[in-house]
């Protein structure tokens, strides 16, 4: 179990933007972090990975080993392929790189005509699946995804689905932030919301999206 407890985060001491947030997240489960645009999502995940200083921390190691974050703004060697890139990542973490794992990957996730291309031409949502492929050859423990389905259409929508649940089947913890109501009711097995600062825990046991904006309006 990952425990977050009391971060708190201002930007140049000006308005608090993260004002004691605590949850807890176990193995075995999808998480959504909910928020309208503006309420802190990118800025919770860049903090818990160490991008952002806090008063919270987590050690080196747990970062580097157990940690995935997948951001929309990352940064590749552009000219090399996605094959290319990805052995190079397991060349610097000196691990084994399974090419017969790597292309099941490719084909599950649609992405076989990407595998010799350049970086350079991926697309954003393209990118982020890449990097999910090599978080899941690594095998991170914890993968926080921001905004995963800002970027793609809805049959890539489904496919990523897909695959985060296979993820959650074998152990994982994924935590994905979302501003759609009807990603976080359909996918998550608990729902981080975050307003005004403050992160409320929610069991998703809500049947449509409708009735996850109604409990929110009434209690939160």
């Amino acid at each position: 179990m990952w425990e977050v407890n009391q971060l708190t985060f201002a930007y140049d001491d000006k308005k608090t933007v993260l004002d004691q947030v605590s949850f807890k997240i176990e193995t075995g489960k999808i998480y959504c972090l909910l928020g309208v645009n503006g309420s802190g999502k990118t800025t919770l995940f860049n903090c818990l990975s160490g991008f952002l200083k806090s008063n919270y921390s987590l050690d080196k190691y747990f970062i580097d080993n157990k940690l995935l974050y997948i951001q929309d703004e990352m940064h590749f060697y552009k000219n090399l392929s996605g094959l290319e890139f990805t052995e190079l990542i397991f060349s610097l973490k000196d691990k084994k790189f399974d090419l017969a794992e790597f292309d099941r990957l490719l084909s599950k996730l649609k992405m076989n005509d990407y595998k010799n291309e350049r970086i350079s031409a991926y697309s954003l949502g393209t990118k982020q699946k890449l990097v999910l492929i090599i978080g899941i050859l690594l095998n991170y423990q914890y993968i926080i995804m921001d905004e995963p389905f800002a970027a793609i259409d809805f049959i890539a929508a489904e496919v990523i689905n897909d695959v985060l649940k296979e993820l959650k089947e074998q152990g994982k913890a994924i935590i994905v932030s979302t501003h759609q109501l009807d990603i976080a009711q359909e996918l998550a097995d608990e729902i981080l919301f975050l307003n005004d600062g403050k992160v409320n825990q929610i069991i998703n046991n809500f049947q449509t999206p409708r009735e996850l904006k109604n409990y929110i309006r009434l209690y939160i």
